[in-house]
């Protein structure tokens, strides 16, 4: 639950709550809008906690850092009064979205948990000064939507394309030592390819597997080495396998040397890169020996 307060009557008495698990897609006419059920506790202000006063409005911008603000909304009009006794209020948010906004945000997002913050304003009045204000929150709300919930329950009512989830184990830090440096340039990569240098993602899986296979006394990551490793595969499926893995690194190798002719054509793309990131996890969690 993310949480962020106002002050309002001088004292910090309005707080707005999120839980990014409530976080849905909807789809309003082929329109892709955001809901958000937003919590809101009014408590009364003053020193005394005797100023009443009124909120007419709440607002907000969605930002990160990758792409900055993409969306804004506003929940009104409102006439929310604060009350002794805390209670949580839900008001819905929806936030309208259009595919250029979802694009560049998904792109930035890269396969992993949709992370992004939402800052508050809103407008309070004061009906025995009839004096207004203008609050805005002491923080932002800090949202990370777990990549499945993203997915499912957001990106999915959008029909923006099919998007499949596969459970893939990544040792990481708890591989073993002759695949730890491994692991790292995967973790590597994944960086380069959030920043979108999809050439460089290739060469840094390479060298992945590169290093993997000299941990093992191999120059590089060939069908010797991929025989060597899946040694107690069956024989005919490791002939299948070390064929596929070696053809695999060739392409992983264009990050390093793109063919000379018509070097143009074989420019690495974002799905190059994508592909090859997917795929590179997969062959580690295939060879890696269960811990």
């Amino acid at each position: 639950m993310s949480e962020t307060s106002f002050v309002v009557a001088e004292h910090q008495v309005a707080t707005v709550r999120l839980d990014p698990n409530s976080l849905q897609g909807r789809d309003m006419a082929g329109v892709p809008v955001l809901y958000m059920p937003v919590k809101l506790q009014l408590l009364p202000g003053g020193q005394k906690r005797d100023v009443k006063y009124t909120l007419l409005r709440l607002a907000g911008t969605l930002q990160n850092q990758p792409v900055g603000e993409f969306a804004r909304f506003e929940i009104a009009p409102l006439a929310a009064e604060p009350n002794a006794t805390p209670f949580d209020r839900q008001h819905d948010a929806f936030v309208t979205l259009d595919r250029r906004q979802i694009g560049r945000f998904e792109d930035a997002r890269a396969e992993s948990d949709a992370r992004f913050q939402i800052m508050l304003s809103c407008l309070v009045s004061y009906p025995l000064t009839q004096r207004f204000e203008a609050p805005v929150s002491s923080g932002s709300l800090d949202i990370v939507v777990p990549r499945s919930h993203w997915v499912d329950k957001v990106l999915s009512a959008w029909n923006l394309s099919k998007i499949k989830i596969v459970e893939i184990k990544f040792a990481g830090n708890a591989a073993s030592e002759s695949y730890r440096a491994s692991y790292a340039k995967v973790e590597a990569a994944e960086k380069l390819f959030a920043n979108g240098q999809w050439k460089q993602t290739l060469a840094e899986l390479y060298s992945a597997f590169e290093s993997l296979a000299k941990t093992f006394g191999f120059a590089k990551p060939d069908q010797q080495f991929f025989a060597g490793v899946l040694s107690s595969l069956h024989p005919v499926k490791k002939e299948k396998v070390k064929l596929s893995l070696d053809a695999f690194c060739d392409l992983l190798h264009l990050g390093r040397h793109e063919p000379k002719e018509a070097a143009e054509a074989f420019a690495v793309s974002s799905n190059d890169a994508r592909f090859a990131l997917i795929m590179a996890h997969a062959v580690f969690e295939y060879i890696t020996p269960d811990t």
